[in-house]
């Protein structure tokens, strides 16, 4: 019986951090002012990195950079996860978002940009391999 207790109780203890660990979706809507700006080792400013980034509620990721909207998965699978993390190992420890521009298929497994992400109340950070973390603000 107690043996039961305790395992229930694990359970529901490992439940509740994956879900606090899981990227909240409705949270990372709205508009990010860039307060701290990725660079590579050199000390050069990512070319990926906007000064401002608006999420949408019906998954796109507007930027001044991108000529067109791109649409943006978080929280990937396992196995989209895995297959990210080996292309790019330094995203390890990081949520992962893929990103896919316009209005492209939903085969997520394509997805040509990868971003190790983290939000935090209202900051947003945002991680391109090979560069630092660019850090933003959340404005509205």
């Amino acid at each position: 019986m107690n043996r039961n207790i305790i395992f229930l109780a694990l359970a529901i203890v490992l439940s509740a951090t994956s879900a606090v660990m899981a990227l909240d979706s409705a949270a990372l809507v709205g508009t990010w002012q860039l307060v701290e700006n990725a660079k590579d080792a050199e000390g050069n400013k990512s070319p990926f990195v906007t000064s401002q980034l608006q999420f949408t509620a019906d998954g796109k990721m507007i930027s001044a950079n991108m000529p067109v909207p791109f649409r943006y998965k978080i929280n990937p699978g396992k196995a989209e996860v895995e297959k990210a993390l080996a292309r790019f190992p330094d995203l390890e420890g990081m949520e992962i978002m893929l990103a896919i521009a316009g209005n492209s298929q939903n085969d997520w497994s394509k997805a040509h940009i990868i971003y190790g992400v983290q939000l935090a109340g209202n900051q947003f950070t945002m991680k391109v391999s090979g560069y630092t973390p660019a850090r933003y603000k959340k404005l509205k």
